[in-house]
């Protein structure tokens, strides 16, 4: 049994290794190296404050885009004043 064990054993350690630490630091050294803007997470600074993010509260204009749920901010989107509603976008059938 024991021949059996340590082969499956060596390779779930040898997976691990590999696929839980060499892959994942690879690929993450060629996004900071490649894309590091949109690795961090497209980040806005204003004054050497971080303020938020380009991908956060987008407006989408077209029917092929998701729609989020309108914010009880208004019109756009106001991180400091921005509440959910219970309303899902309305869709009429034409």
């Amino acid at each position: 049994m024991l021949r059996q064990l340590r082969p499956a054993i060596v390779s779930v350690l040898v997976m691990a290794i590999v696929f839980g630490f060499i892959f994942p630091s690879v690929i993450t050294v060629i996004a900071q190296v490649a894309f590091h803007h949109q690795a961090n997470g497209s980040l806005i600074t204003k004054n050497g404050k971080v303020i938020g993010s380009e991908l956060i509260g987008q407006n989408f204009t077209g029917a092929r885009y998701f729609h989020p749920r309108p914010s009880a901010a208004g019109n756009g989107y106001d991180a400091s004043n921005s509440g959910a509603t219970n309303l899902g976008r309305r869709v009429t059938s034409s």
